[in-house]
């Protein structure tokens, strides 16, 4: 069919079909990884079979590898696969781009711009990307988290202490980034990288064997992780997949470190046999608190994972309960009946996501109680406490110490609804809002969301069923990104702006 509507299209120039945000509410299961599949072929078959067309896919790494783990035919696909490989002198280009941003006068690339912010230019270059994977993220971040120290220390240029000093808050943030990143292909494998708190820098295969036992051991990980650690369980197999999302590298005798380059080419590893270490990424090592040891082997008393490292869940929940929490909200959210009959019901679902799925950037959930016709209606408000990222830009952009979340048990929204949450919006709490409600973005909600942007200075941001699904089985795969809401902002702000 793709093939067919592209014909049509034919008149004597050529097309290029951009395809993006293919995980806009991606699921993660079987079947949407089958029409994902397919769909990857289609697009392959296009290109070879018009040739005044090609299509380009954009993907994340991580779901192309659940294509190629299962996709009989994914060698059809790798001489069409590219990624991004980044030089250590175009990452310090984009930083020193970054940092002339703000400045009238500009100063040259290619070094003057980072000498002249950090001090002993090349020892801190050499400092921050050699514990980055070279990922132009992770060296932003690491960078950005430089600069907040030196703020703090009342430091008018980036001091080698503040590098140092940056290095544990990047490293908290970077091991909770992986776990996030590869929660779709390994749920909850954040849970596994954590009982590697307080072990060694390196390992042997013996000392990986028996970290694997007691792993199979762990009643929270047997819960969690049991969809495809048992899969793994063979410590060749455990050492690859930990390769393979960046968590290890392999070492033979006489021989660096090879670490998985960036990209889909990289799919050939080296070799695990008794010979080689297993050498956990540097930047893992502050948040795990490792020890500069080698791992031979792991006594059967020991417990994995107990101490130093305090897992972040809301209520002081253990992991297992958090999920059980979670797939209790995830089956309400199916069985809640629309309209009056299942308001309150859906009013405390929304108010469960908040303090499940959102309890890294919203604190002090409660409830706003207010009478409609003599009926009693429970909506909710929360507290931005983050310091970075997406709620961090809403708290400064809307002035937004408070998010309004009204509850909306119906699939169509109406004009009054938007009148009503633009109400509460002044200048105590911030101007933003959020409607929850039962049904999908439709476009005509963008035309009250614009009246409340002019009238107020304001947002106000529709989510459906499919977005509240999506955050909380983001949660129950230990996903905990603001990128899904994110992606949702971005939409209604381009279409109202």
């Amino acid at each position: 069919m793709l093939i067919e509507e592209m014909k049509t299209l034919q008149s004597g120039g050529s097309y290029t079909l951009l395809v993006d945000s293919i995980d806009d509410f991606w699921d993660a299961s079987d079947q949407a990884l089958t029409y994902l599949t397919a769909f990857l072929h289609a697009c392959l078959e296009l290109s070879t079979q018009i040739p005044w067309a090609r299509v380009l896919m954009f993907l994340r790494e991580n779901i192309f590898e659940r294509v190629r783990s299962r996709d009989s035919e994914s060698s059809r696909l790798e001489t069409s696969i590219s990624g991004l490989a980044w030089t250590q002198k175009q990452l310090m280009e984009l930083v020193e781009k970054r940092l002339n941003r703000a400045l009238i006068a500009k100063l040259p690339l290619g070094g003057p711009t980072w000498n002249a912010f950090f001090e002993d230019g090349s020892t801190a270059r050499d400092q921050i990307f050699e514990f980055c994977h070279n990922r132009p993220r992770d060296i932003l971040v690491y960078v950005t988290h430089a600069i907040d120290a030196a703020k703090d220390n009342g430091h008018e240029r980036i001091l080698l202490e503040d590098i140092e000093g940056a290095r544990r808050k990047f490293s908290d943030n970077r091991l909770k980034d992986l776990g996030d990143e590869y929660a779709e292909n390994y749920p909850q494998v954040a849970l596994v990288l954590t009982r590697f708190y307080g072990l060694g820098q390196r390992f042997t295969v013996t000392g990986i064997e028996s970290l694997v036992g007691g792993l199979l051991a762990d009643k929270e990980v047997q819960r969690l992780c049991g969809s495809w650690i048992y899969e793994h369980q063979a410590p060749e197999r455990f050492v690859r997949m930990l390769y393979d999302i960046g968590f290890i590298g392999i070492q033979k005798p006489g021989r660096p470190v090879k670490f998985r380059a960036l990209g889909p080419q990289d799919t050939s590893p080296p070799a695990v046999d008794s010979e080689v270490t297993i050498a956990v990424h540097r930047c893992y090592w502050d948040a795990l608190d490792l020890q500069d040891t080698l791992i031979r082997s792991l006594p059967d008393s020991t417990e994995l994972g107990r101490v130093g490292i305090v897992n972040e869940l809301p209520g002081g929940l253990d992991p297992t309960s958090y999920e059980e929490h979670l797939a209790d909200l995830a089956e309400r959210l199916d069985t809640i009946p629309l309209g009056h009959a299942g308001s309150r019901r859906f009013e405390d679902a929304v108010g469960d996501i908040l303090r499940l799925c959102f309890f890294r950037a919203l604190d002090n959930v409660e409830a706003r109680a207010r009478t409609v016709e003599g009926e009693a209606i429970r909506d909710w408000i929360a507290s931005i406490r983050a310091h970075s990222g997406f709620w961090a830009i809403i708290r400064q952009r809307y002035s937004a110490t408070q998010v309004i979340w009204e509850c909306k048990n119906y699939v169509d929204l109406k004009a009054d609804d938007f009148q009503q949450v633009s109400y509460y919006l002044n200048d105590t709490i911030g101007k933003f809002a959020i409607i929850a409600f039962r049904g999908d973005m439709h476009p005509s909600y963008l035309t009250h969301i614009k009246r409340i942007s002019a009238d107020k200075n304001a947002l106000v941001l529709p989510l459906g069923i499919r977005d509240l699904k999506t955050f909380v089985r983001q949660a129950r795969a230990g996903k905990l990104k603001d990128t899904h809401i994110e992606d949702r902002y971005d939409g209604v702000v381009r279409k109202v702006s």
